[in-house]
């Protein structure tokens, strides 16, 4: 598969059609929203700007502080903002992306003058944009180049001084001013008391932002088929390069480079087992795990095969024919209104029903999406457990099945799959657990 083809997968629909499209599900947001009795969203971290936004700003690549925010009103009549350096300006104009609506800054020239304070709300001089301090060749001039100088003359004078203060004006902008809003990091409290704001009450919303993102829009299905797609074909034109000898190193670099061809990004890999290769290299007759994760405009594939190098055992097709086994009576109850806990139950269930001898086994259902496990959590808990979480359409989601054994070896499948009207969809290909090289 070239670069070219890859372009083509996503319902068969080209990629140039989806890839720059908003992404956020409206519908699923409001609804959240009102079942939580919350005016907006207000997004810090990287992901969730994102999916808010459609964009990444320059300043997120490079990790500075405050790098952007975007900001979502319950309010359908109000604008979805993106707050983004000036220095974001430029790539927007490019109108590669459907971003949300613009307030931009860029950096505060009388700092100087507020030394020791700990908020500033008035007195504070934004610099102009960067081609102010360009030298410009009027006659040279792309249309690209024309298009960076008008998207920054349309914001002339309206460039805030810091981050934070273009957060205070997106939260007014928005209709968020004086409201209750689910942040997903608890510092924008302190960020906002900096510009001087305390109007708006900020409640933790981390789990907010995983109910929504959990139900996929159309876009994001699209985004999904995609990445399932390259995901699985560049973790098989890895395996199929493997060998007796070959080292964990080894295999992240095939993996890397495989994802790379088809215009992926390889995110992480496990080989062998959770810490690697028994051995520290693949020995001929020992089954391995191989779980792949990659990405394509920030969406995870996620998959998972055996492989063995050499003739397999008994004992070992016996075991991936129980993997096989579970999956398939997994895939047989999934559709809305099935919980977690029970697609675990029916594999569970099927697999010790088969007759075949039953090792302990791993059957976790989980969310696939902007994150490996992109899902929320239990509420009401100080810290993080696993939800029982109810299946919806539009759900996107693996069950991982690996079978781990100490002094033996390693099994595992996984695949990718929507959740339809009535059942489920795959996302990619599913086959045989187990590959024999």
């Amino acid at each position: 598969m070239s670069m070219l083809d890859v372009k083509s997968l996503g319902n068969n629909n080209s990629a140039a059609s989806f890839v720059g499209s908003a992404l956020v599900n409206k519908s699923q947001a409001y609804k959240v929203l009102d079942e939580a009795g919350l005016d907006g969203l207000v997004a810090f971290n990287p992901v969730n700007i994102f999916y808010l936004g459609n964009f990444v700003a320059f300043n997120v690549k490079i990790q500075t502080r405050e790098p952007s925010f975007a900001v979502f009103p319950r309010d359908e009549k109000k604008p979805t903002i993106l707050v983004v350096g000036s220095t974001d300006l430029w790539q927007i104009s490019n109108g590669l992306r459907e971003t949300a609506q613009i307030i931009p800054y860029s950096a505060a020239t009388n700092w100087h003058d507020f030394v020791g304070q700990e908020s500033v709300d008035t007195g504070l001089e934004a610099a102009p944009g960067l081609t102010s301090i360009l030298q410009i060749n009027e006659a040279g001039l792309t249309p690209r180049e024309l298009d960076w100088i008008g998207i920054e003359k349309r914001f002339e004078g309206q460039f805030m001084p810091t981050p934070q203060h273009a957060l205070v004006m997106a939260l007014k902008e928005a209709g968020l001013d004086h409201a209750k809003v689910a942040v997903d990091d608890l510092r924008l409290t302190e960020i906002l008391k900096s510009a001087g704001h305390y109007t708006t009450q900020c409640v933790d919303g981390d789990n907010i932002f995983r109910k929504i993102r959990v139900v996929k829009s159309d876009v994001e299905v699209r985004h999904m088929r995609c990445i399932a797609a390259v995901n699985q074909q560049a973790a098989m034109n890895m395996i199929q390069q493997l060998d007796v000898g070959a080292s964990n190193a080894d295999i992240d670099q095939l993996f890397a480079i495989e994802a790379a061809k088809l215009g992926a990004k390889a995110t992480w890999l496990a080989a062998g087992s959770v810490g690697g290769l028994t051995n520290g290299e693949i020995i001929k007759n020992q089954p391995i795990l191989v779980d792949a994760v990659s990405e394509i405009n920030y969406y995870h594939g996620d998959f998972g095969r055996t492989v063995v190098a050499g003739e397999p055992s008994k004992e070992l097709l016996e075991r991936t024919k129980l993997l096989q086994i579970g999956w398939q009576a997994a895939l047989e109850i999934m559709r809305p209104g099935v919980r977690y806990s029970e697609i675990e139950k029916a594999a569970r269930f099927a697999m010790k029903s088969s007759g075949l001898k039953m090792p302990p086994l791993i059957v976790v259902p989980h969310s696939v999406g902007l994150q490996h496990t992109d899902e929320p959590y239990r509420d009401n808990l100080p810290f993080q457990v696993k939800d029982d979480l109810i299946l919806e359409e539009n759900m996107t989601l693996t069950v991982d099945f690996p079978s781990l054994e100490m002094g033996w070896g390693n099994c595992h499948l996984e695949d990718l799959v929507r959740i339809t009207k009535d059942g489920v969809e795959a996302l990619a290909t599913i086959d045989s657990p187990l590959v024999v090289i």
